[in-house]
């Protein structure tokens, strides 16, 4: 049972308060930020770290289990959809447990039938508008948790609420 497709034409877009889950992944906690709305009505509903190890494929497969409930809840919403933060490649990029939580990830959406958008970080400087100087942590931090009014703010809550953000703008 995945979700059904809801597409809206742009004149009707306006009756819909997009709901957006951001992921992002780190060693050792799968982060969603849950999200609605655009531009001056996007709103941060709640962010909850899925805590996860893998020492086998077995941890794989209850990250899995825990990540398709979660996302078949939200299919219930009209133009509900997953932005994931894409991890990097290279000598200063992603540790492997946050690539395979990337890819399962994957895979519970595609078993949901839910649009999946990745987001390069690199995308994510210009998408929350930052200072030549600034990085996207630090102004997600600003506009997103200014008042520290999510707890225990990490880089893995600024990559799901940015990559949300970003997405909610397109």
């Amino acid at each position: 049972m995945g979700c059904s497709p809801h597409r809206v034409s742009p004149a009707d877009a306006l009756e819909y308060l997009r709901m957006i889950l951001g992921v992002s992944t780190t060693k050792s906690a799968v982060i969603i930020a849950e999200t609605e709305g655009h531009g001056a009505l996007f709103a941060v509903i709640a962010i909850r770290p899925i805590p996860f190890r893998v020492e086998s494929g077995n941890d794989l497969v209850e990250l899995l289990q825990s990540l398709t409930p979660i996302f078949a809840r939200h299919c219930k919403r009209p133009n509900f959809v997953i932005a994931l933060l894409k991890c990097s490649s290279g000598r200063f990029g992603s540790c492997l447990e946050a690539i395979k939580a990337e890819a399962v990830i994957e895979i519970a959406a595609s078993q949901n039938s839910v649009d999946l958008f990745k987001v390069a970080p690199q995308s994510l400087k210009k998408a929350l508008t930052c200072a030549s100087d600034q990085k996207w942590r630090d102004r997600a931090a600003e506009l997103f948790n200014s008042e520290d009014q999510h707890d225990k703010w990490s880089k893995g809550h600024a990559g799901a609420v940015s990559v949300a953000f970003k997405v909610a703008a397109e």
